[in-house]
């Protein structure tokens, strides 16, 4: 299994770790090919060498750009670009852990969130280039150190404000942190959401050391302004993953409501969301809700039971869970491109391949073939 380690020694932020990806040996050039795909003006990219003291890694120079995009924008141009699933879904990931931690610091439904410096356009670029670097690395797993904290007070678009900001304090909750006495945003917004979005788990497996890069800031300090990565690669897929259950009971809401709250659930960062039948007190039918997340989503998500259902509270607890390692690819068929996850145990045999159903769904509609007949073929090319 093939691991990554976020060493945010003295910072992280979304060039921060572009850099440090890239000093690690992410080829630039396939990241501006990426970017290139998009509809816009680019600013001009360089990344560049940089030494502090005994620290040598490359700082990515950014030049100016006038373009401002809404959130809404910015996924749509995700959507459009022709890249794997995987870096449009981890993009768009770190765009709605941003956009929620915004609607939650300021009070305001997600929808209405309006970015200030988050609509520049390097929001994009982190976010896309990242998602790419992390599947140009294969990496099946994300860990990440204690994220450090300035003190003091920063400026920003909505004003002076304690350090950190309250969007990065909603980011961060649930991840491990520590408050360091320099009076910088030492953590912005888009290095708390990479690490919140990517790191699922507290548990740090060993790991055999295959590379390494380190990520400068623009912070002249005494101290390296620098994010530092590890790749890496463990002898197995993660058997003791460190999960999250959240349950809820309650007898006294509509059932067909519980299926589009369980949509909401999922797609909010939940890793699973389920409801089944139960027998309450004296014997009232009723519904338990269960779902399962990684603890860095589960404060979010526990507001969002409470919200959405009639409950009046939801018990929690840790529990760990084995899964497979897995790849996700584009397969060519006879009937066209097929989205593909295969899993693999322990030694790395291959045990089991599951097709993309929504694939399956589009090309029968196109093809006017049943779902199962166009399965059973598709399976016979696999």
């Amino acid at each position: 299994m093939k691991l990554l380690y976020l060493d945010p020694i003295m910072g992280i932020s979304g060039d921060m770790c572009l850099a440090a990806l890239i000093d690690a040996g992410c080829p630039f050039d396939q990241l501006l090919e990426l970017l290139r795909q998009l509809p816009l003006d680019l600013p001009s990219m360089t990344p560049e060498k940089r030494r502090k003291g005994a620290v040598e890694g490359t700082y990515l120079r950014i030049g100016e750009s006038p373009v401002h995009l809404s959130i809404g924008q910015m996924k749509e141009m995700i959507e459009g670009l022709e890249v794997e699933r995987r870096v449009k879904a981890d993009a768009v990931g770190i765009l709605e852990v941003l956009v929620n931690g915004e609607a939650k610091a300021h009070g305001v439904p997600a929808e209405e969130v309006h970015f200030h410096e988050l609509s520049h356009v390097d929001t994009i670029i982190d976010c896309l280039c990242v998602a790419r670097a992390m599947a140009y690395f294969a990496v099946e797993e994300v860990f990440c150190g204690p994220l450090p904290q300035g003190r003091g007070f920063i400026k920003t678009a909505h004003g002076v404000m304690p350090n950190p900001p309250p969007a990065t304090t909603e980011i961060v909750s649930g991840l491990d942190v520590v408050f360091l006495d320099e009076e910088r945003e030492l953590t912005t917004p888009t290095g708390a959401a990479i690490a919140r979005y990517y790191a699922k788990g507290r548990t740090r497996p060993p790991f055999r050391v295959t590379g390494h890069g380190y990520g400068f800031g623009t912070f002249e300090t005494t101290k390296p302004n620098v994010l530092r990565v590890f790749l890496g690669e463990a002898d197995g897929p993660s058997f003791e993953e460190e999960v999250w259950v959240a349950e809820a009971d309650m007898d006294d809401m509509e059932p067909e409501y519980l299926g589009a709250v369980a949509d909401r659930i999922r797609a909010a960062g939940a890793l699973d969301a389920i409801y089944f039948p139960i027998q309450m007190k004296k014997g009232r039918p009723g519904i338990r809700l269960a779902l399962i997340a990684p603890l860095s989503r589960l404060p979010g998500l526990v507001d969002m039971v409470l919200r959405e259902t009639t409950t009046f509270g939801v018990r929690f607890r840790p529990e760990f869970r084995s899964v497979l390692a897995r790849k996700e690819e584009v397969r060519e068929t006879s009937l066209g491109p097929v989205n593909v996850k295969t899993g693999y145990d322990r030694s790395g045999k291959r045990l089991k391949a599951h097709v993309e159903f929504e694939d399956v769904k589009k090309m029968a509609d196109k093809l006017g073939m049943t779902y199962l007949g166009l399965m059973e073929a598709l399976k016979k090319e696999l």
